[in-house]
Formats: C-alpha cells, sequence, structure tokens
C-alpha cells in the first residue's frame, strides 16, 4: 500500500509539476502577447496623434485660404474707388458713378424741398452722425453731396468765370472731385448759409472735428493741406478703422501713401 500510496503521489506530483510548467510557460506567452499588444497601441496612438497633427495643419491651412477667398471675394465686390486721392492726383472719367445712390432725408438739407443723395451704404453712417449732432444740439445741414462729372463741370465753370484762376484754390475739376463718389458732403448750419464764411468758428463745427471720425468721416483738407483752401465743411466717408487711425495719430487721409489707405478698403462699410 506505501508503495502504491507512493507511486500514485508521485505521479500526481509530476503531473501537477507539468501542468504547472505548461502554465508557466502559457503566461510567459500571455506576457509576451501582451507586451507586444501594448507596444503595438503605443505605436498606433503615436500614429493617431501623428495624423491628428497632420489633419489639425492642414485643417488650419483650408481655413486660412477659404479666409484669403472670403477676403477677396469682398474685396472684388468693393468699390476700388471709394478710397482713392482723387484732388488733383486720380481721375474720375464721366462714366463713373456710385454702385447706388439714396435720397439724404429733407430735415437735413439746408435748402428746402431740394433733393441731395449719397452712397446708399454711407447714408446710415451719415444719419447717424447727423442724428447725433441734432441730440447734442447741433444745427448741422447739409448744403452739397453727391455731383456727377456733368455737375462738377458745370460748377466748376461757373467758379471760372466768377473768379478766373483762383477758382482752382477751392474748386475741383470735373473728374477729380470727391464729390462725384457720392462719399462726401458739405456741412453748414442755418446761420452760415450757403457762403460757409464762419463755419468754422461755429459748434458744430467743433462737435465734428471731435466726433465725426467715429462714423467714418473726415475733413479732406484741413488747414495747409497741399490741394485746396481750408474747407472746414467739407467731409469725405473713409470707414471707421480708417477715421479712428487717421484721429487717434492726428493724420490727414492725403498724408497717408495710398498702400497704406487701400489697406483699409475691405473694412470701409464695417
Amino acid at each position: 500500500m506505501l508503495v502504491i500510496t507512493i507511486g500514485v503521489g508521485g505521479y500526481y506530483f509530476y503531473k501537477t509539476s507539468k501542468e504547472l510548467d505548461l502554465t508557466k510557460v502559457e503566461l510567459a506567452d500571455t506576457k509576451l502577447n501582451l507586451t507586444q499588444s501594448q507596444e503595438k497601441v503605443a505605436s498606433l496612438s503615436n500614429e493617431l496623434g501623428t495624423e491628428k497633427y497632420k489633419n489639425s495643419l492642414f485643417g488650419g491651412q483650408i481655413s486660412e485660404i477659404v479666409g484669403t477667398v472670403g477676403k477677396l471675394d469682398k474685396l472684388s465686390k468693393t468699390d476700388k474707388e471709394l478710397l482713392q486721392k482723387y484732388s488733383k492726383v486720380y481721375f474720375l472719367n464721366e462714366n463713373y458713378v456710385p454702385e447706388a445712390l439714396a435720397s439724404i432725408p429733407g430735415e437735413f438739407i439746408y435748402e428746402a424741398g431740394k433733393e441731395m443723395q449719397i452712397h446708399i451704404k454711407v447714408l446710415p453712417y451719415l444719419l447717424d452722425l447727423l442724428n447725433a449732432a441734432k441730440n447734442n444740439g447741433m444745427d448741422l445741414k447739409i448744403i452739397s453731396a453727391y455731383r456727377s462729372f456733368g455737375e462738377q463741370s458745370i460748377l466748376k465753370g461757373v467758379y471760372t468765370i466768377s473768379y478766373g484762376d483762383g477758382a482752382n484754390m477751392f474748386s475741383a475739376d470735373q473728374g477729380y472731385s470727391e464729390h462725384q463718389l457720392g462719399t462726401t458732403v458739405d456741412f453748414t448750419t442755418s446761420s452760415v448759409g450757403s457762403s460757409f464764411s464762419g463755419f468754422s468758428k461755429t459748434k458744430e463745427y467743433e462737435w465734428l472735428t471731435q466726433n465725426a471720425y467715429k462714423y467714418g468721416f473726415i475733413i479732406s483738407y484741413p488747414k495747409e493741406n497741399a490741394f485746396y483752401q481750408y474747407e472746414p465743411w467739407h467731409w469725405r466717408f473713409v470707414g471707421k478703422k480708417l477715421s479712428e487711425r487717421l484721429y487717434a495719430e492726428k493724420q490727414n487721409f492725403y498724408d497717408l501713401d495710398q498702400r497704406t489707405i487701400d489697406a483699409y478698403l475691405i473694412n470701409i462699410f464695417d
């Protein structure tokens, strides 16, 4: 019995040892497979991160391209003439007219019953300016706005008859007037009237010098400009971004080079 017991015990010990060895081998294989799987997962994770980074760069490039295309499309639809220097520098031919004109409300016109027009996209800015002035007790009136090539020719002819060559000091030849752009107005007050005499001494003019830039308007011909006599009544719309820069830096529109000015064209009606 003892021999049998020892024999049976030895068999089971041997069998258990073999199974244990087999389990150790299987466990080692499992660890190896797990290690390989972890390494593969890490590799795939790195590859995924690389692809995400590439996609991020690509997405950024696509956004940049789309943004550039959008800007170019916006620029292509914006009249490039609107920020050109016209006073004795650039020329507008007889066929040029703004893309669309709108009537200025009669309450702001100096001559009762007279119709005056301005560029349709400038009108909201002009009305904001006029209403703000009115709310601050100002008596701003418009005596001149859009003038066609033909109208400017007639006006210059009348001035030339009256003043001779002296007319060149205050009146542009046809094709060189900012009024043809439809973005420019001449202001006056009920007391000053059509002569403009004394306008620079009015509270309305002082208000314009401190506030017009907020609505995108600048004075084209300040004191000591190189083109015409001082015209405190003559104001041109150039967009808020450019007018704010000119005001902050105490610069004049015609003192900037054209390339600098052109950079503001895309935002002129923003």
